[in-house]
């Protein structure tokens, strides 16, 4: 089986009820991607590959996921990277955001059909919820792979962070320039490159780049900026 062979390579441990999980995500993805279009890889091995066992290359890291208990998983669309790290971390408490409901709805149909626990979702944007007392700075971990830029990442994902804790992005080959332009992002929202962590793709001619920010103060209050700014004119 490939998705054996595959968390074999990452040298991942996995129980046969994740094996399960992931297979059974794995298959309804394709199913409803049919339907809703939830992502751009139309096969399942695709969907194995470039989203499955890309989510989870961040375990064969040597960054520890021990100390952490709340995570948000921001632009988390069809639940990358949050729903196969989420599996495999089952201690993590999962917020799960989108400003696409389809997506949400679809999130919590399989949250339900996996038997996931401890996990929430909302529909709203980044910019939004962001200034949510309820949500910012209420969180221990924050994960981002393909919302936006290095810098737009950090002003919409980093608000959610208590002070002192870390944000994941998963990132391609450019990771170094988007660092570089990222210089003025990083100190407006009181955050800093910690490490870099790197790992290649089974099956998949990639390498993932892991961008590891800490957050060491508050966000600023006016941060994220209104709803299109952090994209439209990144820090």
């Amino acid at each position: 089986m490939r998705l054996i062979e595959g968390l074999n390579i990452l040298q991942i441990p996995a129980t046969e009820d994740q094996l399960l999980q992931v297979l059974d995500y794995v298959s309804l993805l394709d199913e409803y991607n049919h339907k809703f279009n939830l992502t751009g890889y139309k096969t399942q091995e695709n969907i194995l590959y470039e989203l499955i066992l890309d989510s989870l290359s961040i375990l064969s890291t040597e960054f520890s996921f021990n100390q952490f208990i709340y995570a948000i998983d921001v632009g988390t669309g069809a639940g990358i990277p949050g729903i196969p790290l989420k599996i495999f971390l089952p201690h993590l408490h999962f917020c799960f955001i989108d400003s696409n409901h389809k997506k949400i709805n679809f999130l919590k149909f399989i949250a339900e059909r996996l038997s996931l626990l401890n996990v929430s979702f909302v529909s709203d944007r980044a910019e939004v919820i962001g200034h949510n007392p309820y949500f910012r700075e209420n969180f221990d971990l924050a994960f981002s792979r393909a919302l936006s830029t290095l810098a737009s990442n950090i002003e919409l994902v980093t608000p959610f962070l208590k002070r002192g804790y870390k944000a994941i992005f998963y990132k391609g080959i450019s990771y170094q320039e988007e660092i570089e332009a990222s210089i003025n992002a990083l100190t407006a929202l009181n955050c800093k490159v910690s490490d870099v962590q790197k790992m290649n793709i089974p099956f998949v001619e990639r390498i993932n780049y892991f961008i590891i920010i800490e957050k060491y103060s508050f966000t600023p209050a006016s941060y994220p900026r209104r709803n299109g700014l952090p994209q439209k004119k990144p820090l």
